[in-house]
């Protein structure tokens, strides 16, 4: 399987990373169709209060839970934060400021723990530029107010 398609194999680099790419396209399933039959089971059984991203893997997990908890690596790599509301993104540990590789805040002030993106924003839905120059460097300020927010009406999006 791993010899190139001239010699009649498949043409896999590497079965190991082919094989965590489609168990994360499950995980990715989970969270974009938290609905299924098959998310909803997951769901009951490994991650009842919470979801997909933050679930553990736990110690008596099945062998098909711990494969899509190892395929979850991918997402957590490759994927951030599109803002709607801002409630479900974490402003330190979550992947949403254009900052890349990492998508993340590079030098993060002491914050409460549960500061999310909402709480960066006014009541009229704008971003409260001055309170985000008083916490962030003037780089990391420029990133996030160059942003643009989602309405109050729109969930947050993993993309």
């Amino acid at each position: 399987m791993c010899n190139s398609k001239e010699i009649g194999g498949l043409g896999f680099r590497d079965l190991r990373c082919f094989n965590q790419a489609l168990l994360a396209k499950q995980g990715w399933r989970l969270i974009r169709k938290p609905d299924s039959l098959v998310a909803r089971v997951l769901k009951a059984c490994y991650f009842p209060s919470g979801d997909f991203l933050n679930a553990r893997k736990g110690s008596k997990a099945s062998f098909v839970w711990r494969s899509i908890i190892w395929g979850r690596e991918v997402i957590e790599k490759g994927s951030r934060w599109r803002i709607g509301l801002g409630l479900n993104i974490d402003v330190i540990q979550d992947r949403w400021v254009p900052n890349p590789p990492m998508f993340k805040i590079f030098d993060p002030p002491p914050l409460p723990e549960g500061f999310t993106v909402f709480d960066l924003r006014l009541h009229n839905g704008e971003w409260d530029s001055k309170f985000i120059h008083l916490l962030f460097s003037d780089e990391e300020a420029r990133r996030i107010l160059s942003l643009p927010l989602g309405s109050f009406d729109h969930d947050d999006v993993l993309i």
